[in-house]
Formats: structure tokens, C-alpha cells, sequence
């Protein structure tokens, strides 16, 4: 079961937020490849980085990849109707 603390904080440290997301990200992504063996996508690639930081291309994906072309229909609320 996972437990959240409410944690009061001003507008200015909410808003960085995303910026220390991505730097602990950075982070742990640099500490686990020091470490192990990682595997990642970059540049529609599949890619093997050994703690040696010898990278190795593990196989293409680009065709995993789909364009999703966007519509332009206009999405409406049903409208309530009053219960008496």
C-alpha cells in the first residue's frame, strides 16, 4: 500500500518540479549505467550501454513507431437534465 504526504509548497517550488523530475532522472539513468547493463530507445533505435560506456545498437524500431493523424472534431458535453 503506498502512502502520500501532503506537502504544502509556494508556486515557485511547484514549478520545479519538472525540472528536478528530469534531473533526478538524469541521475539515476547515469548511476545504473555506471553500474550495469542498460537498455534504452533513442532515435528510433534499441540501445545496450555496458558499464564500460560501450554502446551497441540492439535493433531498429522505427517501424513501431505510428503517426496519429489529428482530427478536428469538435467533442460536446451531453447537457444535464434536471431530476424533479
Amino acid at each position: 500500500m503506498t502512502a502520500f504526504t501532503i506537502m504544502k509548497m509556494s508556486t515557485q517550488e511547484e514549478s520545479l518540479l519538472p525540472k528536478l523530475a528530469v534531473e533526478a532522472f538524469r541521475n539515476a539513468f547515469k548511476e545504473a549505467s555506471e553500474s550495469s547493463t542498460v537498455v534504452y530507445a533513442k532515435g528510433h533505435q534499441l540501445l545496450k550501454q555496458h558499464p564500460t560506456g560501450e554502446t551497441e545498437v540492439i535493433k531498429d524500431i522505427s517501424g513501431a513507431y505510428t503517426v496519429i493523424e489529428a482530427s478536428r472534431a469538435l467533442l460536446k458535453r451531453k447537457k444535464k437534465q434536471a431530476v424533479v
